[in-house]
């Protein structure tokens, strides 16, 4: 008797370890691809001298060669939306987005569909304000914060 007790403590202390195991996965555990999404600017945005392109750069080149790839077939993808506008004619005010999701898959028996959809995973962010003639600066400034804060994130998460 004693051995059949001793065998379903341990069977127990399994399956909580394979549980709390699982319970203890990171929501960016196994991210090696992601794909860039910048979403297009607005007037004031371009009023104020925000590229794209400087985005990209400033995103991106936070995030070590080698840890993330860039992917144009991830099923992660990274989306980045600036959204601005103008005070006085010089002032310029950025509300910055930047959100990691996970396309996923999965079956609805109740519907007998297979169906899709995204799971945000990651999210950071922030209001900044300058003068138009050193706002692309103070916004790179900040994608480029966003951007380390992600990776830290995954970093921790890959441990």
């Amino acid at each position: 008797m004693t051995k059949l007790a001793s065998l379903a403590v341990l069977c127990l202390g399994l399956c909580l370890s394979a549980w709390a195991g699982a319970a203890n996965a990171r929501p960016l555990t196994g991210v090696q691809e992601i794909k860039l999404n910048v979403s297009p600017l607005g007037h004031y945005g371009k009023q104020c001298g925000l590229t794209r392109e400087a985005f990209e750069r400033a995103l991106l080149g936070s995030i070590p060669e080698g840890d993330i790839r860039l992917s144009n077939s991830s099923s992660y993808w990274l989306h980045t939306r600036v959204t601005t506008v103008v005070f006085e004619e010089i002032n310029c005010v950025s509300n910055v987005e930047v959100t990691l999701y996970a396309n996923t898959r999965y079956y609805n028996p109740a519907t007998q569909q297979e169906l899709s959809g995204r799971v945000e995973l990651w999210r950071g962010g922030g209001l900044y304000s300058s003068v138009n003639d050193s706002h692309q600066v103070q916004v790179n400034s900040a994608l480029r914060k966003l951007g380390r804060k992600l990776y830290d994130a995954w970093k921790k998460d890959q441990l």
